[in-house]
């Protein structure tokens, strides 16, 4: 009897492995990132960078991994109640949660911020001085948080990038910080656009995975598929799609 109750456990137990292992993970996307990193009208299937790479990623670690589209300060509730694995377009700049509470990821790409103008090419800050600069509600600037702070430089708020350009093309302010790939992707939409070409790169900011502590996926197998879609040009096809 003792002899058949343990095989029942073992056998019950070898059948759950597998369920275990293959259980989704959850990852979230912000609703006010601008295309193409998210296209707000994509549905119940998020489309965009943001959810290409996370898809790639999922398919290198053989893992279902399923997103949620979350205004950011929800990201940070679901974040403190663990209703969230792991958040792949974050960094320790922007990211709020707590370096105790999760894993780093090697970088998956560098994001680049630059400060552009509608009117002649900006050369150095010195010339925002007292200057209202479009910026994205509750985004944070690691390079202009000081001056912000210091009422050096004044922030005009938007809901997004999206709509930081458009009032920027409208004159409401001269100028404003934009994400690089946001904005090649907004002047190819807008040929008539009065937006410079070019910016002044004001930072350059490794984007990453944090990865929560307790999460069933080890941040080494994150980090070795990461490398691994770098390395077999999985990543550089993504973004070439949305050049």
């Amino acid at each position: 009897m003792q002899f058949r109750e343990t095989l029942l456990l073992i056998s019950v137990s070898l059948f759950c492995l597998p369920t275990l292992a293959s259980s989704p993970l959850t990852t979230v996307i912000g609703e006010n990132m601008s295309a193409p990193w998210y296209f707000a009208d994509s549905g119940t299937s998020p489309k965009g960078i943001t959810a290409d790479y996370v898809r790639a990623l999922a398919n290198e670690l053989g893992r279902k991994i399923d997103i949620l589209v979350l205004p950011k300060f929800r990201i940070r509730e679901y974040s403190q109640k663990n209703k969230i694995d792991l958040n792949c377009y974050t960094s320790r700049e922007w990211a709020q949660v707590r370096e105790a509470d999760v894993f780093w990821s090697e970088p998956l790409f560098t994001s680049k911020n630059l400060i552009v103008s509608n009117t002649a090419a900006v050369k150095s800050l010195d010339q925002l001085k007292k200057q209202r600069i479009g910026t994205v509600l509750k985004y944070r600037y690691p390079a202009l948080q000081d001056s912000f702070s210091a009422g050096t430089f004044l922030r005009d708020d938007s809901p997004n990038e999206d709509a930081n350009l458009q009032k920027l093309d409208a004159s409401r302010f001269n100028y404003a910080v934009v994400e690089e790939i946001h904005l090649a992707y907004y002047l190819k939409r807008h040929k008539s656009s009065k937006i410079q070409r070019r910016g002044l790169v004001i930072e350059e900011i490794p984007v990453r995975c944090w990865l929560r502590r307790d999460s069933p996926l080890k941040i080494s197998e994150l980090n070795r598929a990461i490398a691994q879609m770098k390395t077999n040009g999985t990543m550089e096809k993504i973004f070439k799609k949305y050049r």
